[in-house]
Parts: structure tokens; sequence; C-alpha cells
């Protein structure tokens, strides 16, 4: 009698042994999954799926990268704001009548993020900008398509400024985005974990 349990005891056994192996073994195959990221700026964008998930969405839509897009928001990575863009007028009822986003404000990311997509698209047809010129789209979606034109006669030192600025926070969001393992493929995932 107590050989026949022995011998049912060892499938139990191995199988325990054999589901421990794997625990250990799936943080080896996934380890994104797994790890807090040490770079700050993926770190915002862990802690802050929604920011995530507008420029990834906006990128996908509109073709405007994700490093540009972010780069050209009033406020870093991952904090609030009371309006996270601040469009021309025209620029924004025009977007809200092509998006038909009826009850999109300032102050809502996924908005904010689509606006500056959809205006970056617009700017490559209108003012023959390319999607990657942060500092222009910047300004374009600041004082508006005509008004990007009038700037080259009329300098305005301070957008200039914040302009080159929005280029530099682009080119450091994306050598930042290098070091985001598998950042694309969290946006609008149902398994993620908090950061």
């Amino acid at each position: 009698m107590r050989r026949s349990t022995f011998y049912r005891s060892i499938p139990v056994c191995l199988l325990s042994a054999m589901v421990l192996q794997g625990c250990s073994d799936i943080a080896q195959v996934v380890p994104e999954r797994f790890v807090k990221p040490d770079n700050q700026f993926c770190l915002g964008l862990y802690e802050n799926n929604d920011w995530l998930d507008a420029a990834v969405a906006t990128e996908s839509r509109w073709g405007l990268p994700l490093h540009i897009a972010l780069a050209e928001l009033n406020m870093p990575v991952g904090t609030e704001a009371s309006a996270y863009i601040v469009p021309v007028n025209s620029d924004w009822e025009e977007y809200r009548v092509a998006s038909e986003n009826w009850a999109g404000a300032v102050s809502d990311i996924t908005t904010a993020v689509d606006f500056l997509g959809w205006h970056a698209q617009m700017a490559s047809q209108r003012n023959d900008l390319n999607m990657n010129q942060a500092g222009k789209l910047y300004i374009a979606s600041r004082i508006g398509h005509g008004g990007l034109h009038r700037l080259e006669y009329r300098p305005d030192p301070q957008l200039i400024r914040q302009a080159d600025a929005v280029d530099q926070r682009a080119q450091q969001y994306r050598q930042d985005l290098k070091n985001c393992p598998r950042i694309r493929e969290r946006a609008d995932s149902f398994f993620r974990w908090p950061w």
C-alpha cells in the first residue's frame, strides 16, 4: 500500500519541479514585463499610460513620431497640466471640425496629442514641413500655419528659443526611447504592470 502511494507522488513532485523551473525562467524570456526601467523618460511613460497610449495612437494615425509629439507638449512627460497645448483658435476649431471631437479639450492628453498629429500633417501639406522638424512643427502649432510664414519676416526671439528647446527635447526623447523596452507594444495593452 505504501509503495503505490510513493509511486503516485513521483509525478506530482516532478510536475511541481517543472512548474518551479518554468517560473524561474519566465523572467529571462520577457524581462521587460518584470523590470522597472532606470531611465526617467521611460519610467514617466510607464507610470502614465495615458501619455503613452495617446502618443502611440497619434503616431499610428497621423505619422507624427512619438518623441516629437511628446517634445511638443507644454509639460515634461508624466506631469499634470491645465493645458498641454496652446493652439491658435482657428486651428483648434478646424481640428475639432475635422476630427468631430466636439468635447475635446487642451487639458486632455489624448486630445492634445491627437491635435499635434493632425496639425503636423496639415503643416506638412501647407508649409512643406516634415514630421521630424520638431521646432518648426511646434512654431506652426503655436502661431498657426500662416504665422509660420510671417515669422520669417518678423522673428520672435522667445518663440524661437522655445522651438529650439523643443528640438533639443525631441532629440533627447529619441535617445531615451532606445532604452524603453517594447514601448509601443505596451501601449493599449490590457496586460501591463503599473510601471
